[in-house]
């Protein structure tokens, strides 16, 4: 999740009890799809969203969507097209490394019910630049 978060990083997780909202840090359960039993990404894509990336750039319901904490990072690699309908009980998740992320571009939308938890605030390390919230 560079630049967002390091490993090391210590959050403070809650239940997912509200509604998501896209740009949520979020874990996610993903124990049948990769050798680790959790993973932390960002929601970019919520219950009947269509997303796209053109051209490297993410879209969101035909609308180009900037994505500031990516830090100038690439929002996909390559100019190749690719498109997902996010269906009623789903969302698309994305981590902020996404040179070296494994994520809804790769699975495809994820059923809500592998939210396991939303990122309040990171605990560890305080340093001037980091912002210590999330949403």
């Amino acid at each position: 999740m560079e630049p967002s978060l390091f490993d090391g990083d210590v959050l403070l997780v809650r239940r997912p009890g509200r509604q998501l909202r896209r740009g949520d840090v979020v874990v996610v359960s993903v124990s049948d799809r990769s050798k680790g039993r959790w993973q932390v990404k960002r929601v970019v894509g919520l219950p009947e969203d269509f997303v796209s990336f053109e051209c490297g750039l993410l879209f969101i319901n035909g609308e180009h969507h900037p994505e500031l904490y990516l830090g100038g990072l690439p929002a996909n690699i390559g100019t190749r097209s690719r498109s997902w309908a996010v269906g009623l009980d789903e969302c698309m998740v994305l981590g902020d490394n996404r040179a070296h992320s494994t994520d809804s571009r790769d699975w495809g939308p994820i059923p809500l019910a592998h939210i396991t938890g939303v990122a309040a605030i990171r605990l560890w390390p305080l340093k001037a630049g980091r912002p210590l919230l999330f949403r």
